[in-house]
């Protein structure tokens, strides 16, 4: 006798298949028509991912413009057909909210929502933006996506949108997309300050965050800001030093609890950089920040787009960077480097590429699940 016929399905699904983890569920998918059904069922992708052991997957964005795990639990690389043109979708650009990827690439008018998990996808053309007289539909230079969440308050089950910044001559117009609407509107927000769009980003619990300028000041403050989804309002977040001006800046998720930045001041030892890690981000909380890391890595940061991610118990960093190799200065290189705490530096060469990326290397935190687009 199956599962199904030994218990009650409420029970078998609720309170069994509701704690597996979404890369284990995967493999059941197969098992019978009522679990293939439950991927596509909004109220138990709710309660699995409430409920499941998370898995917390190191993920990459590669030279050949697809996504690698790193990961033992998934391994290989991962990558996307467009169905309009059935080739391979070249990546440049790639964000990470709740087990969904947002992929664009530069010089192409599509981006797509996609969770690897469940293998839906939703593709879009890129808007055409009239700014100041110019026209422009490409996701590269001047124009960035970012992916976030809020609860829908009659389902109350998860939505998403898409928050666009056009940015042009130091003014941003922002453009927000609803995912459930299907429709894109202009956002009259002001963050008062310059998003540095060209640095990395992240969302966790709901919100964006981002570095960003405040040119008020006599020297350029550097600042954190996030933007709430269900609110679609800026805020300003406290870094470890409310006045510092850096040359090197970076942000990471730990465990989809806290965030971590990567910091390397102007006025500090050449090689001198700092790793901080926050307390667990809460609406109702000040954020504080701990640092964990001092690396003195003097080659690490010298290409903008530098990324990294955090083991906070091992005390350990991984930071992904490209440059010109000494040996060969024709060709981009893409390294890896591992930080421990006794400042043991291990570096990796992921190879070269014969013409220069249109990306920067990207690492970043990668949590199943089966979260639905649409």
């Amino acid at each position: 006798m199956t599962m199904s016929q030994l218990l009650p399905d409420k029970l078998v699904e609720e309170e069994i298949l509701c704690r597996v983890p979404a890369t284990s569920l995967k493999r059941l998918r197969a098992t019978c028509k009522l679990w293939n059904g439950l991927f596509n069922n909004r109220r138990f992708a709710k309660n699995h991912f409430d409920k499941s052991a998370k898995q917390f997957l190191f993920f990459m964005l590669t030279k050949e413009y697809r996504i690698r795990s790193l990961s033992v639990e998934l391994k290989g690389e991962l990558g996307l057909l467009d169905p309009l043109h059935s080739v391979q979708f070249k990546i440049t650009h790639v964000f990470h909210c709740d087990g969904l990827l947002l992929c664009t690439y530069e010089g192409y008018h599509r981006l797509v929502v996609w969770n690897p998990c469940t293998g839906q996808t939703k593709w879009l053309n890129h808007p055409v933006s009239r700014y100041k007289g110019y026209i422009t539909n490409t996701p590269g230079g001047n124009i960035t996506y970012t992916l976030g969440c809020y609860e829908d308050k009659k389902s109350h089950n998860s939505s998403y949108k898409i928050l666009r910044l056009v940015e042009w001559e130091k003014n941003q117009r922002f453009e927000i997309y609803d995912i459930k609407s299907d429709s894109w509107r202009i956002l009259d927000v002001n963050p008062d300050c310059i998003l540095m769009y060209n640095h990395s980003s992240v969302s966790l619990k709901g919100k964006t965050y981002w570095f960003a300028l405040d040119e008020k000041e006599l020297d350029p403050v550097v600042l954190l800001v996030s933007f709430d989804y269900t609110t679609e309002r800026f805020a300003r977040v406290c870094l470890p030093n409310p006045y510092g001006i850096y040359r090197i800046m970076s942000l990471s998720v730990v465990r989809e609890e806290k965030l971590s930045v990567l910091l390397r001041r102007r006025d500090a030892l050449e090689s001198e950089i700092e790793i901080w890690v926050s307390n667990p981000i809460d609406e109702h909380k000040v954020v504080s920040w701990s640092k964990i890391l001092v690396g003195d890595e003097p080659r690490l940061g010298l290409c903008r787009g530098t990324s990294f991610l955090v083991d906070e118990e091992k005390k350990i960093a991984l930071c992904c960077d490209r440059g010109i190799c000494n040996q060969d200065t024709t060709k981009d290189y893409f390294f890896l480097y591992i930080i421990g705490e006794d400042n043991e530096l291990t570096q990796v060469d992921f190879g070269a590429s014969s013409t220069w990326q249109l990306h920067s290397p990207l690492l970043f935190n990668y949590v199943p699940s089966l979260a639905q687009i649409q």
